[in-house]
């Protein structure tokens, strides 16, 4: 039997849970942006950072993720003061055609969208700029937005009463977990196992343990956890019909903010290149075995915001095993 909580009380907690989800967002976001362009400006490569899809791509997640944010806050204030004078605040929230509920929904399907292209773009950078390993999740990342743009059409044709589980809306929202999930399982997949027979070569050529890329792997594989943990929660959820799943997709958007931030704030603080450093040991590699090291770690380093790929990986294609 699915857990009935009240759906009044649970927009409350909804408002609180988000709000801490947001400021360990907004954090990460921050120290991520800062670290981007201050690496950039000791850069000696030209290029512009605010071109990147990195920077746009956390631009964009910010802008999605506040915005949803915020019109959490301001449903609040709506439904407790000023609907029907704060007297029936369950017919405010129980009615999902509102225009603030419409408009929120519109950010929330952005969020996990963005998400998702930005780790595309990390396994098309890994993968060498390979563009038949990012052909399927191209079509996941379509199927996701037509359903985000189905769902937000669908509340507003909701009519109050309605059941939100059987309703139109409820086939969307179902096929939009499943493009979400196929694509940052496979992504995440494909970059896994890339950075670890990369690892294994580069390991095999010096004789020693990378611990630069086995860091990168690690950052990526805990991140993707973390997204993907709550994306089955939240399918499990709605699949039992319990009201339980609006508290969970309305913190959607920061918990796909916090697992992309994760990844950029963790190498942009070094851990990436220090583990580089420290691994090289005193013996001096060879210069095919530097050329390949090098080629790697820098293509790895590069997908979370340094934008010298063009002229590694013109170098690199010589040097590669």
């Amino acid at each position: 039997m699915a857990l009935d909580i009240p759906l009044v009380p649970l927009s409350l907690v909804t408002v609180a849970v988000e709000s801490c989800f947001y400021g360990v967002y907004l954090v990460l976001a921050i120290t991520s942006i800062a670290l981007l362009l201050s690496r950039k400006a000791r850069s000696k490569y030209i290029g512009s950072i605010y071109l990147s899809p990195m920077f746009i791509g956390a631009i964009g997640l910010f802008l999605s993720i506040t915005a949803h944010w915020i019109l959490t806050i301001d449903r609040s204030f709506l439904a407790f003061i000023y609907f029907e004078n704060g007297t029936f605040p369950l017919g405010f929230y129980g009615d999902l055609s509102q225009l603030t509920e419409t408009v929120r929904t519109g950010f929330l399907m952005a969020a996990p969208a963005v998400g998702d292209a930005l780790i595309i773009h990390r396994l098309w950078i890994v993968w060498g700029r390979n563009k038949y390993v990012i052909i399927f999740p191209l079509f996941t990342l379509a199927g996701l937005t037509a359903c985000g743009a189905g769902i937000t059409y669908q509340f507003t044709q909701y009519k109050p009463g309605q059941d939100v589980f059987s309703s139109k809306a409820g086939r969307w929202i179902t096929s939009n977990a499943v493009f979400t999930f196929s694509t940052n399982l496979y992504s995440t997949a494909l970059i896994a196992w890339r950075l670890w027979s990369q690892t294994r070569a580069i390991e095999a050529c010096r004789g020693t343990r990378s611990r630069s890329l086995r860091s990168v792997l690690a950052i990526i594989i805990e991140s993707a956890a973390l997204y993907t943990a709550w994306g089955i929660f939240f399918f499990a959820a709605y699949q039992s019909r319990s009201n339980l799943q609006f508290i969970v997709v309305d913190c959607w958007p920061t918990i796909t903010g916090i697992s992309c931030m994760l990844i950029h704030v963790r190498v942009g603080l070094g851990w990436a290149q220090n583990g580089s450093k420290s691994s090289m040991g005193t013996s001096p590699p060879t210069p095919s075995q530097l050329q390949f090291a090098v080629s790697i770690t820098r293509e790895v380093d590069t997908t979370m915001g340094d934008y010298r790929l063009d002229d590694v990986n013109e170098r690199g294609k010589e040097g590669t095993v």
